[in-house]
């Protein structure tokens, strides 16, 4: 029996195996970093890219690497496990608007995503960010986790109310709406 290779040469990479290798064995992290009380933002959202295998199939994340032109390959060898990390916004936008048309399992991730990094545009700090583009940002964040089986949002996080530009826990938000609705 003739055994078919797991190793992919570059030569074979294509926006849509990308795009399908991301769909099975890919992940879109969103994550709100808690910063330090000195900026007025209490989190800073985070996005990261993330395609994973078996350490056997780390020179194939090597290619990947080179093909996409971005990221960097981490090794666990305690758990067998490599891993492509891509975690620079501009590369990321790239990486996510290449794979876009070919996306079925985690498209509204990635439009979620897209979005985000948009309303970030090139701000290095989140205090640059009007206060309604933050709370759009917030709100995308929240519905990436939502999307994302092992995360699913469990983590609360504070959110910015727009029309008053104070902090809102998600429990003093429901107690205003229960106060206004009586």
């Amino acid at each position: 029996m003739k055994r078919i290779p797991w190793e992919v040469g570059e030569n074979k990479f294509t926006d849509a195996y990308v795009a399908g290798f991301f769909d099975g064995d890919g992940s879109l992290v969103a994550i709100l970093e808690k910063q330090s009380s000195k900026y007025s933002r209490t989190y800073r959202p985070r996005l990261r890219i993330n395609f994973t295998q078996h350490i056997r199939h780390s020179a194939m994340l090597d290619r990947l690497c080179d093909y996409l032109g971005a990221g960097h390959v981490r090794l666990y060898s305690s758990h067998e496990m490599a891993e492509l990390v891509i975690q620079d916004r501009v590369d990321i936008l790239r990486v996510l608007n290449k794979m876009l048309p070919h996306l079925i399992l985690k498209k509204n991730q990635v439009i979620l995503a897209i979005e985000v990094l948009l309303l970030i545009g090139e701000n290095v700090r989140t205090n640059r960010i009007s206060d309604i583009n933050y709370f759009k940002i917030l709100e995308c964040v929240k519905k990436i986790r939502n999307l994302n089986s092992k995360s699913g949002g469990k983590k609360d996080f504070i959110s910015l109310n727009p029309v008053t530009t104070s902090r809102l826990t998600r429990e003093s938000s429901q107690r205003s709406r229960d106060l206004s609705v009586s």
